[in-house]
């Protein structure tokens, strides 16, 4: 490990007790005066996600590496220079953006943005390629690679409440103030390597893929088995909570559970009596929408054409995908990295389906070289 990449734990417990909340204009312009002049500024935000559709944002971490600054996005809620400033580092070209475990940390940045990170530099994605486990937590990853030692266990606290306990400030801090000098380390590794360009290329699909909305009907886990009818009616159904859940706010399973849909998507009831005698339908939820769901329910879906993703597989097209797994096993082992990173189940199964997948694309596909071939076309 580079000493240059070391970080004293004296340094840190500094920069921890000097960290900065900043909660009104004044503040963010101070802050932003500083961050101008950086290539890189870490990023890491914690929210409230027990009763909403949408996170709710409770702290916007950002350290430069030297300083930390805690931003409070419910003070400047109002603040058009906040989501201005912040749009703007999002997408500064010149400024890479890092995050560890980036997920979540879209939905919240983009709530208060408009924007995407970009470039954006995730460090369990970078690690990962360079052998660590796919899933690192930070706390970890910054004692493997800069041999500092975080406390975790905060993470699912209510970061709305206010004032914030002066402990769970530290912890936020915490996770900000190592993501420089972590990403430093791993670009290095990563450089000797050969392997930055396929960082660059996963972030890059991981912002893009964040952009996608996916369809909600792949989230049923049951949905595969169920004939084509029932799957017509259930995605009608699904996207009828999706659109109730997004307009109230609500968790999906608050709207309705997985398996009320199913049960009418496969029973497609026609009165208000059929739908009471269904198992977990309330009759507050009767009431609220019950008028609205036999109308629904009535209709005929049109264009209705079944996602690969749910096709059910034959046995050869299982066997295929359990070859092309032990042959992604292989090579990821002589890549020294985890098979999902390589290739997951879920992509084999959408190449076995379909003959194609967007994986494919860029250094995975200069890697397998036509190591898949024979199994596509047996």
């Amino acid at each position: 490990m580079s000493k240059s990449t070391r970080l004293k734990p004296e340094f840190v417990q500094q920069a921890v007790q000097d960290r900065k909340w900043i909660d009104d204009d004044t503040g963010l312009e101070q802050m932003s005066e500083t961050l101008n002049a950086c290539s890189v500024i870490g990023f890491d935000t914690e929210f409230v996600r027990d009763r909403t559709f949408f996170p709710k944002p409770g702290l916007l971490q950002v350290s430069d590496g030297h300083s930390i600054w805690l931003v409070d996005p419910i003070a400047l809620a109002d603040s058009t220079h906040f989501r201005s400033w912040l749009a703007d580092c999002l997408t500064n070209p010149a400024q890479a953006k890092i995050l560890h475990s980036v997920g979540e940390d879209f939905e919240v940045l983009e709530l208060l943005s408009g924007v995407y990170p970009s470039p954006l530099f995730d460090t369990q994605i970078a690690a990962a390629l360079l052998g660590f486990p796919l899933q690192m937590r930070y706390e970890a990853l910054a004692e493997a690679l800069i041999d500092i030692q975080f406390a975790g266990g905060l993470a699912r606290n209510n970061w709305c409440r206010r004032p914030l306990p002066a402990e769970w400030s530290e912890y936020a801090a915490h996770d900000v103030i190592a993501l420089p000098a972590m990403q430093t380390h791993l670009t290095d590794q990563l450089e000797q390597i050969g392997r930055l360009q396929w960082h660059t290329e996963d972030c890059a699909r991981s912002v893009q893929r964040a952009q996608t909305r996916p369809d909600p009907l792949l989230r049923i886990k049951a949905a595969t088995r169920l004939d084509d009818p029932a799957l017509a009616k259930l995605s009608q159904l699904v996207k009828w909570r999706e659109h109730q859940a997004r307009q109230r706010d609500l968790p999906r399973s608050f709207v309705a559970k997985d398996r009320v849909l199913i049960t009418l998507s496969k029973q497609r009831p026609e009165t208000m009596q059929q739908l009471e005698k269904i198992e977990d339908m309330h009759k507050g939820f009767i009431r609220r929408y019950g008028t609205e769901l036999l109308a629904l329910i009535a209709e005929d879906p049109i264009g209705f054409e079944r996602p690969p993703e749910l096709r059910p597989l034959t046995t050869d097209q299982q066997n295929a995908i359990k070859a092309t797994q032990k042959t992604i096993r292989t090579i990821a082992e002589q890549l020294n990295i985890e098979a999902p990173l390589l290739a997951s189940r879920r992509d084999l199964t959408q190449l076995i389906l379909t003959g194609q997948s967007d994986w494919l694309n860029g250094w995975r596909g200069e890697v397998l070289d036509g190591a898949l071939d024979p199994v596509l076309t047996a």
